[in-house]
């Protein structure tokens, strides 16, 4: 510890003048002298001020027995002495820290970023621009920049009503396979038809199913609008086919195959809709009649080794195979009882149906010529594609009619309350 030079005085660092003889101390600081009377027992008795205290005004009694100095410069740590009188300094204190900005989040427009700007509390009654801050020391970490993605946040409830009743369910597969059937179709179309009025019916049919599925539509317009296509080229199919003789129950069969894998693809889109088991119903009904209308029962029997006797009983046997299996429709809402499975089935049975149709006017069991002639099967083709695409579509137009009654009821029971 430092000494005065004129009386081998104790003094400290910061002190300018010595307590006990009032001699600078040579390397003193610039303090600042602030006079104060002071006495024995304000030593003693005297608590210390609190922090900030402002110091006396100008104009308060003096003394000369000693002068309080203020040092303007960091403290050091001294040791611990006894309290005298000739010990007058007194030590500068540290300013009083403030707290730790804000970074508030900011979300832009585009919601993609975030930005952390600093916005303190005072920044109203300052005139200068506040810089942007650091991250907090506290923590060491900065907020991350994460892309946050545009709309809503996704809610698990969103999600389980999606699935249990989705908005537009199997669009793009009737899209998708309505192209593919119709381009498939006109060309068997083409290599079979020849040059002839049917042909080129049947050709237009094909491309105009193709066009409703590429031309934007509303999800229920375009069910309807292919419905309608597939339903034409059916009809006109079964008209070729009663005007040969060939299968006139077939009328029945189309019928049924459009209804049942409808109904079965719209339970399997809404678990839960009543709409769904009533058309299943009919359409199991439906199927059911044409097995017994063409013989599928006494087919069994009757059978003989050429693949035109035992090629068809087999195709009925799968038929009635199905309605039965379709018959797992009615199970509990929380499964789909395999209705998608057997919606396909009764499409693709169809379809061999029909090959073996042609295949039989084709190749008579008899060897004779031949029952069926090119535009005919042209026809029958174009047909069998109008079924399939009917069926698919009739699902989308079932699940659009629900959505409507459904929305109508809650509309009924909001206007109630």
């Amino acid at each position: 510890m430092p000494k005065c030079n004129s009386c081998e005085g104790k003094v400290l660092r910061t002190d300018a003048f010595c307590g006990t003889c009032g001699e600078p101390v040579p390397g003193g600081k610039p303090v600042v002298p602030i006079s104060r009377e002071f006495k024995l027992s304000d030593a003693r008795g005297e608590p210390e001020s609190p922090r900030g205290t402002p110091p006396p005004q100008a104009g308060a009694p003096t003394s000369a027995r000693a002068v309080a100095v203020v040092a303007l410069s960091d403290p050091e740590a001294a040791e611990p002495e006894n309290l005298t009188v000739s010990r007058t300094a007194i030590r500068e204190r540290e300013p009083q820290s403030e707290p730790a900005p804000v970074l508030p989040l900011h979300r832009k427009k585009n919601f993609t970023e975030t930005h952390g700007q600093v916005e303190p509390a005072a920044a109203e009654s300052r005139s200068d621009p506040v810089p942007t801050s650091t991250p907090s020391r506290e923590t060491g970490t900065s907020v991350p920049n994460v892309p946050i993605p545009p709309g809503p946040p996704i809610l698990a409830s969103d999600l389980l009503r999606e699935q249990m009743r989705p908005s537009s369910p199997g669009e793009n597969a009737l899209r998708v396979t309505a192209v593919v059937l119709s381009a498939l179709g006109a060309l068997a179309v083409l290599l079979t038809g020849g040059i002839h009025p049917l042909t080129f019916v049947s050709l237009a049919l094909l491309i105009m199913t193709a066009t409703l599925a590429l031309t934007p539509m509303s999800y229920r317009g375009r069910a309807i609008a292919i419905f309608s296509a597939g339903a034409v080229a059916t009809g006109v199919a079964l008209w070729q086919q009663t005007v040969k003789g060939i299968a006139p129950e077939g009328v029945i069969l189309a019928s049924a195959t459009i209804l049942l894998s409808g109904s079965l693809l719209f339970r399997a889109y809404y678990r839960g809709a009543r709409l769904a088991r009533v058309a299943v119903t009919i359409g199991v009904l439906a199927l059911g009649a044409w097995f017994f209308a063409s013989g599928g029962h006494e087919s069994l029997i009757m059978l003989d080794g050429h693949w035109q006797s035992w090629a068809p009983a087999v195709t009925h046997l799968g038929f009635g195979l199905l309605a039965l299996l379709s018959l797992m429709a009615f199970m509990d809402s929380s499964t789909r009882g395999g209705s998608h499975v057997w919606a396909v089935a009764v499409l693709v049975l169809y379809s061999m149906h029909i090959g073996l149709l042609v295949a039989g006017g084709l190749w008579p069991v008899d060897h004779g010529p031949a029952s069926i002639e090119g535009p005919t099967i042209a026809a029958i083709l174009a047909g069998m594609v109008g079924t399939i695409v009917a069926g698919l579509a009739l699902a989308q137009i079932l699940v659009a009619a629900h959505k409507a009654g459904s929305n109508r009821v809650h509309a009924q029971g909001s206007i109630a309350r």
